[in-house]
Formats: structure tokens, C-alpha cells, sequence
């Protein structure tokens, strides 16, 4: 077989991994009155415990390893905010309780402001997306960068209302206000509701991530999606 062969029918797998958006029912509008803003040191106990429940079981074996887990991305986002990058940010969807609400999230550049006057106490963390900047290679000497996003969550009782299509289209305001023209995220090949989630959101299938030890073990594969800004089409 030729390598032009090859490359179609690499082609056409690929597009197999996206169906035609028709075939998704749409999400459904807003309902919560949250915000999105940076995050803070106070909010790291929570926000551990959040990704902790969104990546990792509590059952079984790895039941017992759950704590262990939670304390080592615990101290992972403490060191990550106290030696800040230039291109690296943490955002959080923020439900305050018992707050009255004007808006859903900040318009603010710096986003650390918001519209709305709230208690810090009282902030409950109910999602979270990390930016930051990464090499497509593991080549030390290349200097090609691209910005990437990574552990977007949201608390499973507050799926489906908004919080990861809000924390998405921050994500971008972001971007663009550091000069950035496009976005790269992974996800898992059969991760269907997080794929058609980014569908929505304009992402785009860009590569699929070669791993023999994955198709071994019959892991599913990591897809590498790219989304181009437009600037004129940033919310």
C-alpha cells in the first residue's frame, strides 16, 4: 500500500471519530447564576476535591488511593499558582450561595473582577479549566508553542447547565488577550458527551495521539483537537 493510500484511509477513520453535529441535540441554555474568574489561594481545598471526584474512582482498590491523589493535585495547583508562568492561568465557575446574581460570569479583562458583589466565603466551586502554554514536541529546542487547556471539570450535579461552555468561551477571551490565535485540548476517543461538548464549541479534530501500549491494552486513544479564534467572533 502507498503512503498516499495510507494517509486517506487515515483520513477517513478520523472523520469517523466526529458525527455530523445534526445528529447531537442541542445543550441546554443557562440556568445557574455563576461566574468565572481566576482562581485563588482559598480555593484550592475545594478545587482539588473537584478534580480529584472528576478523574479519579472512589471505589474499589483505588478507593483507598483517593486521599493520596487528592493531596498530590493539592500541592500540583499550590506550586503551580505560587510560581505563576506568563502564559498559565486557572479559572473557576463560581456559585455563590445565597448571592443575588446581575450576570452569569466577569467581562472584565483582568477577571479577577466581577459585576456581581459576593462573599468569598460563600463561593462554591462547581468547574474549573487550567491554560497554559505547551510544546508540541518533547524536543527541548523547539520553539514552537501552542496554548492548550487541560482539567476542564465541572461537579456532577452541575453538568449540562453552561458552567464547561462558559468556562470554554473564557478560555478564549483569555487567549486572545495574550495574542493567542488558536487553542488545543485532548480528549479521549470514547469520552462522547465530552467530544460533542467541543463539537458545539468549535473544536476540531487536529491529530490522533499514537500510543502502543494503549492499543495493547486496549486503552482508547487520545485525540488532539485544535480550534482556530476568530477574533471578530470572540464572545
Amino acid at each position: 500500500m502507498f503512503s498516499h493510500d495510507r494517509q486517506i484511509i487515515t483520513f477517513i477513520k478520523a472523520l469517523s471519530l466526529f458525527p455530523l453535529p445534526q445528529r447531537w441535540e442541542p445543550l441546554p441554555p443557562l440556568k445557574l447564576p455563576f461566574f468565572v474568574r481566576t482562581v485563588r489561594h482559598t480555593d484550592l481545598f475545594h478545587l482539588a476535591e473537584l478534580l480529584a471526584q472528576s478523574f479519579h474512582r472512589q471505589e474499589g482498590v483505588l478507593g483507598w488511593l483517593y486521599p493520596v491523589l487528592r493531596v498530590g493535585i493539592y500541592e500540583d495547583l499550590r506550586t503551580r499558582l505560587q510560581a505563576p508562568k506568563r502564559y498559565y492561568t486557572c479559572l473557576v465557575a463560581v456559585l455563590p450561595i445565597g448571592a443575588s446574581l446581575n450576570g452569569t460570569y466577569s467581562t472584565s479583562a483582568d477577571l479577577t473582577e466581577t459585576h456581581q458583589i459576593v462573599k468569598e466565603a460563600s463561593d462554591r466551586i462547581i468547574g474549573t479549566v487550567e491554560i497554559s502554554l505547551r510544546r508540541p514536541s518533547l524536543n527541548p529546542f523547539c520553539r514552537n508553542r501552542y496554548l492548550y487547556l487541560s482539567n476542564l471539570a465541572v461537579q456532577e450535579e452541575y453538568r449540562r447547565q453552561g458552567v464547561a461552555q462558559q468556562l470554554l468561551q473564557t478560555s478564549e477571551r483569555v487567549a486572545s488577550d495574550w495574542g493567542f490565535h488558536d487553542l488545543y485540548l485532548h480528549v479521549l476517543e470514547n469520552n462522547h458527551r465530552a467530544r460533542r461538548l467541543y463539537w458545539k464549541a468549535g473544536y476540531r479534530l487536529k491529530s490522533i495521539d499514537a500510543n502502543p501500549l494503549g492499543w495493547v491494552l486496549g486503552r482508547p486513544r487520545q485525540l488532539l483537537l485544535h480550534k482556530p479564534l476568530a477574533q471578530n467572533q470572540l464572545p
